[in-house]
């Protein structure tokens, strides 16, 4: 297995230890993988310009074999962050994410910081080689249209689940076998 950088960027009032992300570090222990989950300041009360500080600080090892992940708010995040480092990616994986409206059910002056600047759709093409997005039919959270959307935005591979709400713990989801074989795949490519 080749060395990869992966970072995973959490959405919305989640953490490091949240949801499926200990799990997902703990697949690739003991390979040339890196898995790394910065906690995003204030996930309670996001704001766009620390969060993107906070990756400048904490996201370095970035060249054409790293994958990013991102869950929710995590995803726009991330993208937002490539555009600004400009560096050709191997991929990105989001998960239950978004692009340019906030379809979920909280509305906040912070949340909405992430989505009032359209994102450089071609310049994201340029700088990730492959994209792929995951969203549950059944999403009660950001809604699959959402999600949807997004991936035809970016001309990304869908996988559709029928089941996997908003792929969180309190959905079940503290291990997510779907996303490591995505992941294996990216690596493998």
């Amino acid at each position: 297995m080749k060395s990869t950088n992966i970072y995973v960027i959490h959405g919305y009032t989640s953490s490091s230890q949240s949801e499926w992300f200990p799990w997902l570090k703990e697949q690739f222990k003991n390979s040339p993988v890196k898995v790394n989950i910065p906690d995003m300041p204030d996930s309670g009360s996001p704001h766009l310009d620390q969060w993107i500080k906070h990756l400048r600080k904490n996201v370095l090892n970035i060249d054409e074999n790293t994958i990013f992940i991102g869950h929710s708010l995590g995803c726009v995040t991330l993208l937002r962050y490539i555009l600004e480092k400009n560096i050709k990616i191997k991929g990105a994986i989001l998960v239950s994410g978004f692009i340019n409206e906030n379809p979920m059910d909280e509305q906040t002056e912070g949340l909405q910081e992430f989505i009032d600047e359209p994102l450089d759709i071609a310049g994201i093409k340029s700088l990730i080689t492959s994209i792929i997005v995951i969203t549950a039919t059944n999403d009660d959270i950001v809604p699959t249209e959402a999600t949807q959307k997004l991936a035809k935005e970016l001309d990304a591979n869908l996988i559709i689940l029928s089941e996997g709400k908003h792929f969180i713990a309190r959905d079940g989801y503290t291990d997510f076998p779907i996303l490591l074989n995505e992941i294996k795949k990216l690596i493998s490519d």
